[in-house]
């Protein structure tokens, strides 16, 4: 069906969504995508598609907000859309636990699942320390599903969460390995080397840890990322750009990321 949006006067055509959903890695784009598939769900809500897209406008909005505020409220949106969503096809209320939803989830849910778990890591990382910790067992209750379903989903997508996983997780979990660490990061390259995002955050999660500080590596990373074609597929283009900025700061940064070397 070509019209999807009756707004004011104007009656918005999918094709009008698709060409800002194409632009998402701009803001303000993406906030004009954002505004129409919020009204196309309050008319319809149950869109499996559009949720996906809205939770992942939510996530790029979120990635590009300088405020920690406003950050971890959009990836609390975005981790809270997709969930909703998916008790609701798999027949679970929304008041269900987690644990009840992932236990449910098949490979057909794999993209609410996958946004869902992406947008709730993405919160924890830049949540404060206790809310981090205590968030840690349920982004890998949503994580481990990920991988035991599809871990090559979303260009590579299981394995580089969990190669960022080993290395940033806090250290009192456990959990950190960062050999661990280098060898997702590397099955998730091998699996879709165009996703430029896994290159940026192998420099800044794995390249620059403490524990490894190899600038070499974090250099070579962040240069194969500038001088890549992003590409023109909308699925993942908009992503690539975007992680050419990210290359481009993480560059000028070297120089406090490294200090003590």
């Amino acid at each position: 069906m070509r019209y999807l949006i009756l707004s004011g006067a104007f009656l918005w055509a999918q094709s009008d969504i698709d060409a800002l959903w194409a632009e998402r890695d701009n803001p303000n784009t993406a906030k004009e995508a954002a505004r129409l598939i919020e009204q196309s769900l309050s008319q319809n809500p149950h869109q499996p598609t559009q949720v996906v897209r809205l939770t992942r406008i939510y996530y790029l909005l979120g990635e590009q907000s300088d405020e920690k505020a406003t950050r971890l409220e959009y990836y609390d949106k975005a981790f809270k859309l997709c969930r909703n969503e998916l008790a609701h096809q798999l027949g679970l209320s929304a008041t269900v636990k987690d644990e009840e939803i992932v236990k449910k989830a098949q490979k057909d849910h794999l993209p609410l699942l996958y946004w869902a778990a992406a947008s709730l890591a993405r919160w924890g990382k830049h949540a404060p320390f206790a809310q981090k910790v205590q968030a840690r067992s349920t982004i890998r209750l949503y994580w481990d599903k990920v991988m035991e379903l599809e871990p090559a989903y979303f260009h590579g997508g299981g394995y580089r969460f969990f190669g960022g996983y080993y290395a940033l997780v806090p250290a009192i979990t456990g959990d950190q390995d960062v050999n661990k660490s280098r060898e997702m990061f590397d099955k998730s390259l091998s699996t879709a080397p165009y996703y430029l995002e896994t290159k940026v955050l192998y420099a800044e999660a794995y390249a620059a840890h403490p524990k490894v500080r190899n600038k070499e590596l974090f250099q070579r990373l962040l240069k194969e990322v500038l001088n890549a074609d992003p590409g023109k597929d909308p699925d993942y283009a908009p992503e690539n750009r975007l992680a050419q900025k990210k290359a481009r700061d993480l560059l000028a940064r070297e120089a406090e990321l490294f200090e003590n070397d």
